[in-house]
Protein backbone atom coordinates (compact mmCIF):
# COMPACT_ATOMS: atom_id res chain seq x y z
CA UNK A 1 0.00 0.00 0.00
CA UNK A 2 1.31 3.44 -0.99
CA UNK A 3 0.96 6.10 1.68
CA UNK A 4 1.50 9.85 1.42
CA UNK A 5 3.26 11.81 4.16
CA UNK A 6 4.11 15.50 4.53
CA UNK A 7 6.84 17.21 6.48
CA UNK A 8 7.78 20.85 7.03
CA UNK A 9 11.19 21.90 5.76
CA UNK A 10 13.13 25.08 5.05
CA UNK A 11 14.73 26.21 1.80
CA UNK A 12 16.63 29.19 0.46
CA UNK A 13 14.55 31.72 -1.43
CA UNK A 14 15.52 34.85 -3.32
CA UNK A 15 14.23 38.34 -3.85
CA UNK A 16 15.71 41.29 -5.71
CA UNK A 17 15.54 44.97 -4.86
CA UNK A 18 15.99 48.34 -6.52
CA UNK A 19 16.76 51.18 -4.13
CA UNK A 20 17.54 51.34 -0.44
CA UNK A 21 15.02 51.57 2.36
CA UNK A 22 15.60 54.65 4.48
CA UNK A 23 13.85 57.48 6.27
CA UNK A 24 13.18 59.21 2.93
CA UNK A 25 11.43 56.19 1.41
CA UNK A 26 7.85 57.12 0.56
CA UNK A 27 6.78 54.33 -1.81
CA UNK A 28 7.46 50.61 -1.79
CA UNK A 29 6.40 48.28 -4.58
CA UNK A 30 6.40 44.52 -4.06
CA UNK A 31 6.05 42.98 -7.52
CA UNK A 32 5.37 39.32 -8.28
CA UNK A 33 6.42 37.89 -11.63
CA UNK A 34 4.51 35.56 -13.92
CA UNK A 35 4.97 31.89 -14.80
CA UNK A 36 8.40 30.92 -16.12
CA UNK A 37 10.01 34.26 -15.27
CA UNK A 38 12.96 35.16 -13.08
CA UNK A 39 12.78 38.19 -10.76
CA UNK A 40 16.19 39.61 -11.68
CA UNK A 41 14.81 40.28 -15.17
CA UNK A 42 11.23 41.04 -14.19
CA UNK A 43 12.28 43.79 -11.80
CA UNK A 44 13.91 45.69 -14.67
CA UNK A 45 10.41 46.50 -15.93
CA UNK A 46 10.02 48.74 -12.88
CA UNK A 47 13.19 50.78 -13.22
CA UNK A 48 11.05 53.45 -14.89
CA UNK A 49 9.28 54.22 -11.59
CA UNK A 50 12.27 53.85 -9.26
CA UNK A 51 13.75 56.93 -7.62
CA UNK A 52 15.30 58.05 -4.32
CA UNK A 53 11.93 57.80 -2.58
CA UNK A 54 10.75 54.57 -4.22
CA UNK A 55 11.96 51.02 -3.57
CA UNK A 56 11.06 48.01 -5.72
CA UNK A 57 11.12 44.47 -4.29
CA UNK A 58 10.72 41.41 -6.53
CA UNK A 59 10.40 38.00 -4.82
CA UNK A 60 10.99 34.79 -6.73
CA UNK A 61 8.52 31.93 -7.03
CA UNK A 62 9.67 29.00 -4.93
CA UNK A 63 9.68 26.47 -7.77
CA UNK A 64 12.39 26.66 -10.47
CA UNK A 65 12.58 24.58 -13.63
CA UNK A 66 14.21 24.45 -17.08
CA UNK A 67 12.24 26.20 -19.80
CA UNK A 68 13.79 24.38 -22.77
CA UNK A 69 15.02 20.88 -23.50
CA UNK A 70 18.59 22.13 -23.92
CA UNK A 71 18.62 23.40 -20.31
CA UNK A 72 19.72 26.85 -21.46
CA UNK A 73 17.06 28.86 -19.64
CA UNK A 74 15.52 28.65 -16.19
CA UNK A 75 12.20 30.01 -15.01
CA UNK A 76 10.24 29.91 -11.79
CA UNK A 77 6.64 29.29 -10.80
CA UNK A 78 4.43 30.06 -7.82
CA UNK A 79 2.37 26.88 -7.89
CA UNK A 80 0.98 23.98 -9.88
CA UNK A 81 -2.17 21.90 -9.48
CA UNK A 82 -0.23 19.33 -7.41
CA UNK A 83 -0.56 20.02 -3.65
CA UNK A 84 -1.88 23.44 -4.60
CA UNK A 85 -3.01 24.43 -1.12
CA UNK A 86 0.44 23.70 0.28
CA UNK A 87 2.02 25.94 -2.37
CA UNK A 88 -0.43 28.73 -1.55
CA UNK A 89 0.43 28.62 2.14
CA UNK A 90 4.16 28.34 1.41
CA UNK A 91 3.92 31.46 -0.77
CA UNK A 92 2.10 33.38 1.94
CA UNK A 93 4.70 32.34 4.52
CA UNK A 94 7.55 33.31 2.18
CA UNK A 95 6.11 36.75 1.43
CA UNK A 96 5.43 37.31 5.12
CA UNK A 97 9.09 36.52 5.77
CA UNK A 98 10.20 39.13 3.24
CA UNK A 99 7.86 41.72 4.75
CA UNK A 100 9.25 40.98 8.22
CA UNK A 101 12.90 41.02 7.10
CA UNK A 102 12.45 44.45 5.48
CA UNK A 103 11.07 45.78 8.79
CA UNK A 104 8.47 47.77 6.90
CA UNK A 105 6.39 48.45 10.01
CA UNK A 106 9.14 50.82 11.15
CA UNK A 107 8.73 53.11 8.12
CA UNK A 108 6.13 55.63 7.00
CA UNK A 109 5.38 54.79 3.39
CA UNK A 110 2.79 53.77 0.84
CA UNK A 111 2.90 50.07 -0.08
CA UNK A 112 1.75 48.89 -3.49
CA UNK A 113 1.61 45.19 -4.36
CA UNK A 114 1.56 44.21 -8.04
CA UNK A 115 0.95 40.72 -9.35
CA UNK A 116 1.54 39.95 -13.02
CA UNK A 117 0.00 36.89 -14.68
CA UNK A 118 0.48 33.89 -12.34
CA UNK A 119 1.83 36.28 -9.73
CA UNK A 120 -1.57 37.99 -9.57
CA UNK A 121 -3.45 35.27 -7.65
CA UNK A 122 -0.41 34.81 -5.39
CA UNK A 123 -0.31 38.53 -4.62
CA UNK A 124 -4.05 38.58 -3.97
CA UNK A 125 -4.01 35.66 -1.56
CA UNK A 126 -1.09 37.17 0.34
CA UNK A 127 -2.80 40.54 0.70
CA UNK A 128 -6.19 39.12 1.66
CA UNK A 129 -4.70 36.82 4.28
CA UNK A 130 -2.91 39.69 6.04
CA UNK A 131 -3.75 42.96 7.76
CA UNK A 132 -0.73 45.12 6.90
CA UNK A 133 -1.37 48.64 5.67
CA UNK A 134 -1.69 48.69 1.89
CA UNK A 135 -2.18 51.54 -0.56
CA UNK A 136 -3.12 49.51 -3.63
CA UNK A 137 -3.21 46.05 -5.16
CA UNK A 138 -2.52 45.99 -8.90
CA UNK A 139 -3.55 42.87 -10.82
CA UNK A 140 -2.03 42.79 -14.30
CA UNK A 141 -2.91 40.27 -17.00
CA UNK A 142 -4.49 37.76 -14.63
CA UNK A 143 -7.69 36.60 -13.02
CA UNK A 144 -8.77 37.14 -9.44
CA UNK A 145 -8.96 33.91 -7.41
CA UNK A 146 -12.49 32.99 -6.35
CA UNK A 147 -11.31 31.84 -2.92
CA UNK A 148 -10.52 35.47 -2.10
CA UNK A 149 -14.05 36.62 -2.95
CA UNK A 150 -15.81 35.33 0.15
CA UNK A 151 -18.19 37.24 2.39
CA UNK A 152 -15.65 37.15 5.21
CA UNK A 153 -13.01 38.90 3.07
CA UNK A 154 -15.10 41.93 2.10
CA UNK A 155 -13.86 44.09 4.95
CA UNK A 156 -10.23 43.49 3.91
CA UNK A 157 -10.96 44.55 0.34
CA UNK A 158 -12.14 47.90 1.69
CA UNK A 159 -8.69 48.58 3.19
CA UNK A 160 -6.96 49.41 -0.11
CA UNK A 161 -7.49 50.42 -3.71
CA UNK A 162 -7.73 47.81 -6.46
CA UNK A 163 -6.42 48.39 -9.97
CA UNK A 164 -7.09 45.89 -12.74
CA UNK A 165 -4.88 46.06 -15.85
CA UNK A 166 -5.42 44.20 -19.11
CA UNK A 167 -3.85 44.39 -22.56
CA UNK A 168 -6.07 44.55 -25.64
CA UNK A 169 -3.75 42.13 -27.42
CA UNK A 170 -3.02 39.77 -24.53
CA UNK A 171 -2.63 36.32 -26.09
CA UNK A 172 -3.84 34.61 -22.92
CA UNK A 173 -6.85 36.80 -22.14
CA UNK A 174 -9.52 37.42 -24.75
CA UNK A 175 -12.35 39.96 -24.65
CA UNK A 176 -14.83 37.43 -23.25
CA UNK A 177 -12.54 36.62 -20.33
CA UNK A 178 -12.07 40.31 -19.56
CA UNK A 179 -15.84 40.80 -19.50
CA UNK A 180 -16.29 37.75 -17.26
CA UNK A 181 -13.64 38.96 -14.81
CA UNK A 182 -15.13 42.44 -14.62
CA UNK A 183 -18.59 40.99 -14.07
CA UNK A 184 -17.22 38.78 -11.29
CA UNK A 185 -15.67 41.75 -9.51
CA UNK A 186 -18.80 43.87 -9.93
CA UNK A 187 -21.09 41.11 -8.62
CA UNK A 188 -18.87 40.75 -5.56
CA UNK A 189 -19.22 44.48 -4.98
CA UNK A 190 -15.63 45.55 -5.53
CA UNK A 191 -14.83 49.14 -6.42
CA UNK A 192 -11.80 49.20 -8.72
CA UNK A 193 -9.99 51.13 -11.42
CA UNK A 194 -9.83 49.35 -14.77
CA UNK A 195 -7.00 50.02 -17.22
CA UNK A 196 -7.11 48.62 -20.76
CA UNK A 197 -4.02 49.36 -22.83
CA UNK A 198 -2.79 48.69 -26.37
CA UNK A 199 -0.39 45.84 -25.73
CA UNK A 200 0.13 42.16 -25.07
CA UNK A 201 0.97 39.96 -22.09
CA UNK A 202 3.75 42.09 -20.59
CA UNK A 203 4.40 45.06 -18.35
CA UNK A 204 4.14 48.29 -20.36
CA UNK A 205 6.13 51.16 -18.86
CA UNK A 206 3.75 53.86 -20.10
CA UNK A 207 0.79 52.12 -18.45
CA UNK A 208 2.79 51.42 -15.30
CA UNK A 209 3.56 55.12 -14.85
CA UNK A 210 -0.15 55.92 -15.00
CA UNK A 211 -0.78 53.65 -12.01
CA UNK A 212 1.43 55.69 -9.66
Amino acid sequence: MIQKFKIQTTKSARYFQIGELSSITKNIWIVLHGYGMLPEYFIKKFECIANKETVIVAPEGLNKFYLKDNYSRVGSSWMTKVERHDDIQDNINFLNSIYASLKLDQLDFKLNVLGFSQGGPTATRWVINNKFKLNSLILWGCDLPNDCLTEGNKSRWNDFGLKYVMGKNDEYIDEEKILNEREKLTNYGLVYDFHLYDGGHKIESSTLKKLI
